[in-house]
């Protein structure tokens, strides 16, 4: 009896403190009712920003065409159920205060439970918002085996040509042929030919993998890499060796693959590239996993300095194919109603091609939709030879120079412009220099100024001028058609030109001071003089294979007409002489080292300010005198820390800013943390276009 009294006694006592905890917990909720809806509020706003933050983010990289990553869709799909949750909260919270003001009385029943579900959540709140950080957003989407578009009409039912892509698809059938060579005459069909394969390749499901990159007489091993990387999907930030051993531990992973390296001039080192693949005849079983198929004029570099295996000759098309391929692309038809004088004129022309298919296709392309005069008058121009030789055939170089001369005036420019940068010069790069130089009409802002080069870029591909290349950014340009570019464009852009040559003495002092341009790509300078010489000079364009190259203190004071100043690969303390360049418009520091650019910021009419790939710590914020800049290029720059607080919004005309694999150090507005940064926020109000890669700006 005592047991069952003491037992009893225990249970009331538990009961009783039951009820008082209850009490008191029900209590503690009517008493916090305010701070907890407070805080959920507070929470909310917290959340939804960031929400609308990492929005943002996802819908630039969706114009990028890059895939989001799945942890960040789960995250919105949980803020997004929370904010609904608490969107309904509201509404009942807000029928409470209702329903309280009709009575004069709150519902006390009704305060506890709102109360109680605010708190709990705020928590949910509070965890959700505390899984906002990621590592990306989002990341590239590996385009398809072989992106380029391949030109039907060039080798469509073109016998000699489908004989060689049959002969090259039989070779990489034979489990003993790791390497194959194509050669042939410049302007032959060769990449055409290449893409063929490729496409075959890919339709059979010869390999899992295709891969076509472009060498060119360049042989600048970083772009061959990102080329390679590029459709691959695989980012390759990294510098020198790194780059190699990263891109070949990638490569490894593909089990099957063809890759197609395209315009071969000097051998290739694979292993510099990156490339997995062991000498010819080793026993390791290393290469299987990655057949070769190069392209080159020279037979001999094929054979002795690539060692293929086999060696496939393009030659030029007989005169049947050549009329055939002419017909197709000019959309010339030969039946009983074609005048007999336009047929005459069309088998002059082919004739004059000599079997180049290239040639072929730019006459075809040129007199596309023209009428029998026009036909005439190109046919009449093709005697008219050339003061230089270019392809070795006089009749070709004047088929180039008849194609060219049915441009526009903008449109020769901007292929002349085009042909001094590198083999796939970038949409961005021929934008700057094209607003640099005033090349565009009727521009009024960047843009109208990036709508048109991209108009004109499109054309001049369907005139054959110009063509697709590794990626939608860049564009290609075939070798005969820059040499011929290159040797106009010193006297039509009155230019002092030097690509992939030692300079070994500057221009005589009376020569500089005509020119209006010059241009050293790929240059092994080794110095610089005191000072430039250019009074009349718009352009200067120097990439410099020695990044130990300095700039003279008063190199620029007496080039003050300079429109377009643009380095790559350079040591830059300082710029002391920019101060002379005032009607500077576009100034391009790439891959530089970059130590002080106080000097930029005098630059008063400065429009395109371009840093990409340069070590630079800090922004000055002398730069926010650049009042006239609508495009701040930043993309690559790794090492940047700081942007201070006022420099981006004093920008106000900045159209374009590009900071992809760049700076992230963003102060978050209302933030008490000591961050002298600047903050998103000053980018309201521009009219900006922003770029962001891998969710960061």
């Amino acid at each position: 009896m005592d047991i069952t009294c003491g037992t009893l006694s225990s249970l009331v006592d538990k009961f009783r403190d039951l009820v008082i905890d209850l009490t008191w917990e029900q209590l503690r909720y009517l008493f916090q009712y305010h701070k907890n809806i407070e805080e959920l509020n507070k929470r909310l706003e917290e959340l939804t920003l960031e929400r609308s933050s990492k929005q943002q983010q996802i819908d630039n990289a969706r114009k990028n065409l890059e895939q989001i990553e799945e942890k960040v869709q789960h995250w919105l799909r949980k803020v997004d159920e929370i904010l609904t949750q608490t969107q309904m909260f509201h509404e009942e919270e807000s029928q409470a205060k209702t329903e309280c003001s009709v009575t004069s009385c709150p519902n006390l029943w009704l305060r506890y439970k709102l109360s109680k579900r605010a708190e709990a959540m705020a928590q949910q709140v509070v965890e959700i918002y505390g899984k906002r950080n990621f590592d990306r957003v989002s990341h590239p989407v590996p385009p398809p085996s072989m992106p380029e578009l391949l030109n039907r009409e060039s080798n469509e039912g073109i016998g000699s040509r489908t004989q060689i892509v049959n002969q090259i698809m039989e070779l990489l059938h034979n489990p003993s042929v790791n390497i194959v060579g194509l050669c042939g005459l410049g302007g032959v069909g060769k990449t055409t030919i290449a893409k063929e394969v490729a496409e075959t390749a890919k339709n059979q499901n010869m390999f899992k993998k295709v891969i076509m990159a472009t060498v060119s007489n360049e042989l600048d091993v970083k772009k061959i890499q990102g080329q390679i990387a590029e459709k691959l999907g695989f980012q390759l930030n990294e510098k020198f060796e790194v780059r190699a051993y990263r891109l070949c531990e990638r490569l490894k992973q593909e089990e099957n693959m063809l890759l197609i390296l395209d315009d071969l001039w000097k051998e290739l080192d694979f292993g510099e590239v990156g490339i997995p693949f062991v000498n010819v005849g080793s026993s390791s079983k290393k290469n299987e996993c990655c057949k070769i198929l190069l392209t080159s004029r020279n037979k001999s570099l094929l054979s002795n300095g690539m060692k293929c295996q086999e060696i496939i000759e393009v030659d030029v098309l007989s005169e049947d194919e050549a009329l055939e391929l002419f017909k197709r692309i000019s959309e010339l038809p030969i039946d009983s109603s074609t005048p007999d004088n336009l047929i005459c004129t069309a088998y002059q022309i082919v004739r004059k091609c000599h079997g180049l298919t290239l040639a072929i296709a730019t006459a075809a392309k040129a007199l596309r939709g023209t009428n029998l005069d026009e036909w005439q008058d190109f046919c009449k121009r093709l005697n008219h030879p050339l003061r230089r030789n270019i392809t070795g055939i006089k009749e070709v170089d004047a088929i180039l120079k008849s194609s060219y001369d049915c441009l526009s005036s903008e449109k020769k420019r901007i292929f002349l412009l085009s042909a001094m940068l590198s083999h796939d010069p970038s949409i961005d790069d021929l934008l700057m220099y094209s607003m640099g130089l005033d090349i565009l009409e009727s521009i009024e802002n960047i843009e109208d100024a990036h709508i048109g080069v991209s108009a004109a870029v499109s054309k001049l591909k369907s005139l054959n001028l110009f063509l697709d290349s590794f990626s939608s950014h860049y564009f290609t340009i075939h070798d005969v058609f820059r040499d011929f570019a290159i040797s106009i464009a010193t006297n039509e852009l009155n230019a002092f030109i030097v690509r992939h040559g030692s300079l070994k003495e500057w221009p005589e002092k009376n020569k500089l001071e005509d020119y209006k341009g010059i241009c050293l790509q790929k240059s092994d300078i080794s110095g610089l003089p005191e000072e430039l010489h250019g009074p009349r000079l718009e352009f200067f364009l120097l990439d410099s294979t020695k990044c130990d190259l300095a700039i003279p203190r008063m190199f620029f004071k007496s080039s003050k007409e300079l429109k377009v100043l643009a380095f790559t690969n350079m040591h830059i303390s300082s710029l002391p002489s920019l101060m002379f360049l005032q009607k500077l418009k576009t100034l391009r520091l790439h891959s530089c080292l970059l130590e002080d650019i106080i000097e930029v910021g005098s630059l008063k009419k400065l429009e395109v300010l371009s840093l990409a790939y340069s070590e630079i710590q800090q922004l000055p914020i002398e730069l926010a005198e650049l009042t006239s800049l609508q495009m701040l290029n930043l993309a690559h720059c790794s090492k940047l820390k700081v942007i201070p607080p006022k420099l981006l919004s004093s920008f106000k005309k900045l159209g374009v800013l590009l900071m992809a694999n760049s700076f992230h150090q963003w102060k978050v507005e209302g933030s008490t943390e000591a961050n002298e940064n600047a903050s998103l926020d000053e980018l309201k109000g521009l009219p900006i276009s922003l770029e962001m890669v891998d969710g960061q700006l």
